[in-house]
């Protein structure tokens, strides 16, 4: 059976533990995320040497389970064979023998008690030469399972880093700046979205900087962001005559948002900039003035953007164009203030409208 005891190499080869298995390797400290602040520009690294350091542990304590698996067997090899001697020279053995401190009582006892044994001096010297092996193994054994506490336990609170650092976040508004987004987690410098103060803005975030630096934030420009579309194409197909009148419309060629309706009547659905366009031709004999006209959703009166004017030659065309600031509710309309508006099927009358830009909310 002595040629088949294991080295003590076997034991003590693994990465963790030295040859003198009375000694506890020293453990390296575990690095420590900044809890107050732990989204620094190194956290991204930090994250991928703890997960390195976690495969890494797994598998050094696959290796260790196996020597400590080996040790448990050797232990019980010894065991059973000091009772097999025992028994076999009618000495009285305790079966109820608990742990590897009893064996080495034994073992002290069957060195000076040979005149006790039958056995040969080799059998004897073998026999003690295997409860010495047997009792460095359990300083072993000690040692290794030592170590398996303190990787346990250092796995535990890399993995309670890691979840902390990887939760979800929220600072209970839309981020409106780099260093919301520093709070939320970002550490990867880019360009991000952020809310302005009434439209959506793209900012550069360098996060290898301090908050207080003037290069942490950069703004780059407007992101063109609503929460609808609004515009419209409005056509008349026959002549108005109507002096001092709203001009109404046949034809709707488009009306996303359902903001304008045949009777002329333009409403703002959201508040923004919006850009309006009309244009047409005055009767051959007669003038035609048409006037672009706003009222606030507050005030209860008109108010007069702007003129077109086509004189009594030829079908003279008038147009007018206009860029307007307006809220929601506010109101657009074109005035027919005297004169005649010439169409027919060829719809030479066009009021047009879009939003340009919205104020979000």
């Amino acid at each position: 059976m002595a040629a088949d005891w294991p080295k003590q190499t076997h034991f003590l080869s693994t990465p963790y533990y030295f040859y003198n298995h009375q000694v506890i390797p020293t453990q390296t400290k575990v690095p420590v995320l900044d809890q107050h602040d732990p989204f620094t520009p190194q956290h991204d690294a930090m994250i991928s040497v703890l997960l390195r350091e976690l495969k890494e542990m797994s598998r050094r304590l696959a290796e260790t389970n196996v020597v400590v698996e080996n040790v448990k067997n050797e232990l019980a090899q010894v065991k059973k064979m000091v009772k097999d001697k025992v028994g076999a020279e009618g000495s009285k053995s305790n079966d109820n023998w608990q742990d590897e401190t009893e064996i080495k009582s034994q073992a002290e006892l069957l060195a000076p008690a040979s005149e006790n044994f039958t056995t040969d001096s080799d059998d004897k010297a073998t026999l003690s030469a295997r409860f010495c092996n047997c009792l460095q193994l359990m300083s072993v054994s000690n040692a290794i399972e030592q170590g398996l506490a303190v990787e346990k336990s250092r796995i535990n609170a890399l993995t309670a880093q890691f979840a902390a650092s990887t939760a979800p976040k929220t600072i209970g508004r839309i981020p409106d700046s780099c260093a919301d987004l520093k709070l939320l987690g970002n550490h990867r410098s880019g360009i991000y979205s952020v809310m302005g103060v009434k439209q959506v803005e793209s900012v550069y975030c360098d996060f290898t900087k301090p908050n207080n630096n003037p290069s942490f934030e950069k703004m780059i420009g407007i992101v063109d962001t609503k929460t609808r579309r609004v515009y419209f194409h409005a056509q008349r197909e026959a002549n108005y005559q109507a002096e001092n009148t709203v001009i109404p419309f046949d034809v709707l060629r488009t009306n996303e948002g359902d903001a304008m309706t045949l009777s002329g009547i333009f409403t703002a659905p959201t508040p923004g900039t919006y850009f309006f366009a009309c244009s047409g031709i005055s009767f051959e004999d007669d003038t035609a003035r048409v006037d672009m006209e706003m009222k606030s959703a507050t005030a209860p009166a008109w108010t007069k953007v702007g003129r077109g004017f086509g004189s009594d030659q030829n079908y003279e065309t008038f147009s007018l164009q206009s860029t307007l600031k307006l809220k929601e509710g506010d109101k657009i309309r074109l005035f027919l203030v005297n004169g005649k508006i010439f169409d027919y099927e060829f719809h030479y009358t066009n009021f047009v409208g879009l939003l340009l830009d919205e104020e979000l909310q």
